[in-house]
């Protein structure tokens, strides 16, 4: 599984080894919820935005070699960052943060969502699956299924400190 951190700078070359920039950030389609692509910042000054679809990766891992990249602008993970998640009643749930997606297929696993500092730290950051959210003009909408397990990212070492100490008393 990948996030956006593991792609973020990584510089991008040509199959011919031009140097074309570097990842700026992820390209998605929230439909189908896949990666399409990533956003690059050219090392030219003046260049327009430059992207690569994942079709035209040939390999990453410390630099990405591209058979092909384009030209132009679409949905950029940057532009759900910070977006509110709502549940039927209106609540608001918690952010985007950021998506894990599958490093084989570039599909969308899940969505991150920060809740807060303090609700991070106590009860960890929450993971919504793609399908569960529909995405809105200024919110996604999270219509939960009640017989669903809810997942989270809690630090264990609080967790487990705090059972070993209920269990001595």
């Amino acid at each position: 599984m990948y996030r956006k951190k593991d792609f973020l700078f990584m510089k991008v070359n040509s199959i011919n080894g031009n140097k074309i920039g570097f990842i700026k950030d992820i390209l998605i389609d929230f439909n189908f919820g896949i990666v399409k692509g990533f956003s690059i910042s050219s090392y030219k000054v003046f260049q327009k935005s430059t992207y690569v679809l994942t079709k035209d990766i040939l390999s990453f891992c410390n630099s990405m070699i591209v058979t092909e990249y384009r030209r132009g602008k679409l949905l950029e993970l940057k532009e759900l960052c910070g977006m509110n998640i709502i549940d039927l009643n209106g609540n608001i749930i918690g952010m985007v943060e950021d998506i894990i997606f599958s490093k084989d297929s570039f599909l969308i696993s899940g969505i991150v969502v920060t809740t807060g500092y303090i609700t991070n730290f106590l009860h960890g950051k929450k993971v919504f699956l793609i399908k569960d959210l529909i995405l809105g003009e200024e919110n996604l909408l999270y219509y939960e299924d009640k017989n669903k397990v809810m997942l989270s990212n809690v630090p264990n070492k609080i967790l487990m400190e705090d059972d070993t100490d209920e269990r001595k008393n």
